[in-house]
Order: C-alpha cells, then sequence, then structure tokens
C-alpha cells in the first residue's frame, strides 16, 4: 500500500500547482498595491476575487492530486 505522502502528482495537479503559486503571489501583490485604498477590500474587488480564486485553485489541485496512487 502507498502512503499519499509518496504519490507524484500529475500534469494537471502540476499545472494547478503552479496557477495557484501565480494566483498567490498576485493577491499578494493586489493586497500590498491596495493597503491603502477602502475600496479595494469591498465585496467584488479584483483583490477579493483574487483570493478567492487562489482558494478555489488550490482545492482543484489538492482533489485532482487525491486520486492518484
Amino acid at each position: 500500500m502507498t502512503s499519499h505522502w509518496l504519490r507524484d502528482p500529475g500534469p494537471a495537479s502540476w499545472a494547478l500547482i503552479v496557477l495557484t503559486a501565480v494566483l498567490a503571489v498576485a493577491t499578494v501583490l493586489l493586497h500590498l498595491a491596495g493597503r491603502g485604498d477602502p475600496a479595494a477590500g469591498e465585496p467584488g474587488s479584483v483583490r477579493n476575487i483574487a483570493l478567492f480564486a487562489t482558494f478555489v485553485c488550490a482545492f482543484a489541485a489538492w482533489v485532482s492530486g487525491r486520486g492518484r496512487g
């Protein structure tokens, strides 16, 4: 029986991992750029959409990696 820690991610998982990393960096940069702007934290702002997309992409990468092994 193979532990889930020893599994190699497939090509789709790697693509999602890279996309998650890019979105995370973009979200941090958007957060730093909009620190003094109250509109940057409102619902529907680019920063909040990027943050949500980061979590969705990370969850998709996690789900896609669980089925391998």
